[in-house]
C-alpha cells in the first residue's frame, strides 16, 4: 500500500505539511503519529530528535507523494 493510498482521506493535510503550511505534529498529532508508525514499519529510522525526525518525515512524505508513487 502506498502512502497516498494509506492516507487518502488526509492527503490535503499531508500536502500542506510538505509545503510547510502547517505543522503536522502539533496541528494534527493523530495523523502525525500514524504516519510515523507507517514509516517505521517500512524501515525508516528516526533518531529521537524532534526537529530532525520531523524533517526526515517531511522529506520522506515529499518523496513518496511527489516522486515515487504517482503513476
Amino acid at each position: 500500500m502506498t502512502t497516498a493510498q494509506r492516507f487518502a482521506s488526509s492527503i490535503d493535510i499531508l500536502l500542506e505539511a510538505v509545503d510547510r503550511q502547517i505543522m503536522l505534529d502539533t496541528e494534527y498529532p493523530i495523523i502525525y503519529n500514524q504516519i510515523v508508525r507507517f514509516y517505521e514499519e517500512k524501515g525508516v529510522d528516526f533518531y529521537g530528535d524532534v526537529d530532525e525526525d520531523y524533517d526526515i518525515l517531511l522529506d520522506k512524505l515529499e518523496q513518496d507523494l511527489f516522486y515515487y508513487e504517482q503513476s
